[in-house]
């Protein structure tokens, strides 16, 4: 009798432990955190960028409008240089013609996180902290005590999480001088290039820009000790039942 009355009260704990379980799942659920990741498809390989909108939410909804508008497809990575940042988000190139990446009004300065190693943040233009537009960077090194300085601080907006080998090979590549508004430091595959010259083959080019948010639960610390507790009420029931 003992036993069976043991056995009972065994099972109740159990029963509440699992109701505890069903809640903290549900609590955990109820407070996930999105997260938005966008993938930039290069020549090169795939860059995925993990956007930070608690640090600059501003930034991040313009990146956003330029990536879900199209205007990043098609478009390419235009300055590259070695140790420091390769830049894109500027330029394009569609039916074997180059052309400007439309731009949207320029936003509000948000710096706060450092520029530090493959971290993502936008260009503007000098002296003018409240410029930035659709033009990006990658930094390939901690250029922190340079860029968190100059013009009011660049402001970082998201960090690679996946494909910084593709960002150092492309800061790899050899660069030329195009002499036009693309600028002197245009990164190139393929060399020696020659003519007629067909850049699709040389580029380094940004064919599509995707967006992807999912969520991540919010797990508690509570969660732990219910678990504990799951796991020690299904053991003595092992015990007594068994």
């Amino acid at each position: 009798m003992h036993a069976h009355s043991n056995t009972l009260k065994t099972i109740k704990t159990a029963i509440g432990s699992c109701v505890l379980l069903f809640t903290y799942l549900w609590v955990s659920i109820a407070t996930a955190e999105t997260t938005t990741n966008v993938y930039l498809e290069t020549s090169l390989g795939i860059i995925e960028i993990e956007l930070r909108p608690d640090a600059a939410p501003g930034h991040v909804e313009n990146f956003l409008n330029y990536v879900n508008d199209g205007d990043f497809d098609n478009s390419f990575v235009h300055r590259s240089v070695s140790g420091f940042i390769i830049q894109g988000g500027g330029f394009s190139y569609i039916d074997q013609t180059f052309g400007f990446v439309p731009t949207d009004s320029p936003i509000q300065n948000e710096f706060g996180l450092s520029n530090t190693r493959g971290t993502v943040a936008m260009a503007k233009v000098g002296s003018d902290p409240n410029s930035a537009t659709s033009q990006w960077f990658i930094n390939l090194a901690d250029n922190s005590a340079n860029l968190d300085l100059q013009n009011g601080g660049f402001t970082v907006f998201g960090v690679v999480v996946k494909g910084m080998d593709v960002a150092d090979a492309i800061a790899a590549l050899p660069i030329i001088n195009t002499g036009s508004a693309i600028g002197a430091e245009l990164p190139v595959r393929n060399t020696p290039i020659e003519e007629p010259v067909e850049w699709e083959n040389h580029l380094v080019l940004i064919n599509r820009a995707t967006e992807n948010s999912f969520s991540v639960p919010s797990l508690p610390p509570l969660g732990v000790a219910v678990l504990l507790i799951i796991l020690a009420g299904i053991k003595r029931i092992d015990y007594f039942v068994g």
